[in-house]
């Protein structure tokens, strides 16, 4: 038995999500079919994470286990051969038993991307349409109040069981004409936190949300709920990463 880890991209626009579905086309469930073809096993991949419906990625990593041995370049032109043109394999490599693509990670960056001008069918899908002007330097003083160790439960999916305290390391916003993109990286992301969490930076833009009412937010551990998701479409797992953190 041999496992391989593998680095994936792929358009989430025709996806419902990541994860496998049944009655529902998924990443995984694209990737699990090509490798029982390649393989002739029942194969389970794990990645370092979901991603959901329309969400995209860069640089996803996944691994899985099997009794069939190629040279180590061999799998991605193999599983490449099998994939629809919104899924590619970028690498793939033989690694130790003790990997895990999951509990191995010990950061991720994501990316998220918003257009302020006139709704453009033609970047719907990646980028998300806000059509209207925003305070780009009040989004950038609001992410102080993110930055560090927190328990981000106002920002994430319920979950009565799971650990929301998270850390995040920097958060960069840019703005290139009426394109503005946002730069997260952490220790780690629940469900839906970067979204909720872009969610709040848009309304403190908007000026709808000052900052203090955000920090209230941060502070409450999850009795002030943020109700402001950002649309899945604008949002990339950029990367993930093994080892110690340096930016």
């Amino acid at each position: 038995m041999v496992r391989v880890k593998c680095l994936v991209s792929y358009d989430g626009s025709r996806f419902f999500g990541f994860q496998i579905q049944p009655n529902y086309r998924t990443v995984q469930g694209e990737i699990q079919e090509a490798l029982k073809k390649i393989t002739q096993e029942e194969i389970t991949i794990h990645a370092s994470g979901r991603t959901d419906a329309g969400v995209h990625a860069v640089g996803q990593v996944f691994h899985f286990d099997t009794k069939k041995e190629l040279p180590e370049k061999q799998w991605k032109r193999a599983i490449n051969h099998f994939m629809p043109t919104d899924i590619h394999i970028k690498d793939c490599w033989y690694v130790n038993e003790d990997f895990h693509s999951r509990y191995s990670a010990s950061w991720k960056e994501y990316r998220y991307y918003l257009n302020m001008a006139e709704y453009d069918p033609i970047q719907a899908n990646y980028i998300a349409q806000v059509g209207r002007q925003l305070d780009v330097e009040a989004m950038k003083r609001g992410t102080e109040i993110m930055i560090g160790c927190h328990n981000f439960a106002s920002f994430c999916a319920q979950d009565p069981y799971g650990n929301t305290f998270r850390t995040i390391y920097a958060i960069d916003i840019e703005q290139q004409d009426q394109i503005v993109s946002f730069r997260f990286l952490g220790d780690g992301f629940r469900r839906y936190m970067v979204r909720y969490l872009v969610g709040a930076l848009i309304r403190i833009g908007l000026h709808k949300w000052s900052i203090a009412e955000v920090k209230a937010m941060v502070d409450s551990a999850g009795e002030i709920k943020c109700l402001h998701k950002a649309k899945a479409e604008g949002l990339y797992l950029y990367q993930v990463g093994y080892g110690e953190f340096n930016e």
